[in-house]
């Protein structure tokens, strides 16, 4: 019975001397402080990879040159020097 208390007090000793071992190292907790910027950071890394595919695509889009006269002529109404704009009213209901 002796040696299983002795065991025991062994088995619970050896774990409290590793806990402060761990836990009362600097090292090891900016260990762990470090993992989890570290995490951190990657996933960051991975999500900011997305959106610069995505405005590099963007980018790749808008400076084709048929993209930027489309633009133009959609939203600023532009025209060439040569042509002429006719613009009709909507038809109404009755003509459908």
């Amino acid at each position: 019975m002796k040696a299983f208390r002795a065991k025991f007090k062994l088995k619970y000793l050896l774990i409290a001397a590793a806990a402060i071992i761990l836990l009362g190292n600097s090292g090891f907790r900016r260990l762990v402080k470090n993992y989890m910027e570290y995490s951190r950071l990657k996933a960051e890394k991975t999500r900011l990879e997305a959106q610069h595919r995505e405005l590099e695509a963007q980018r790749k889009d808008i400076s084709s040159r048929p993209a930027i006269e489309q633009a133009a002529r959609k939203e600023l109404s532009m025209l060439r020097p040569e042509e002429t704009e006719y613009r009709f009213p909507p038809p109404k209901d009755s003509d459908k």
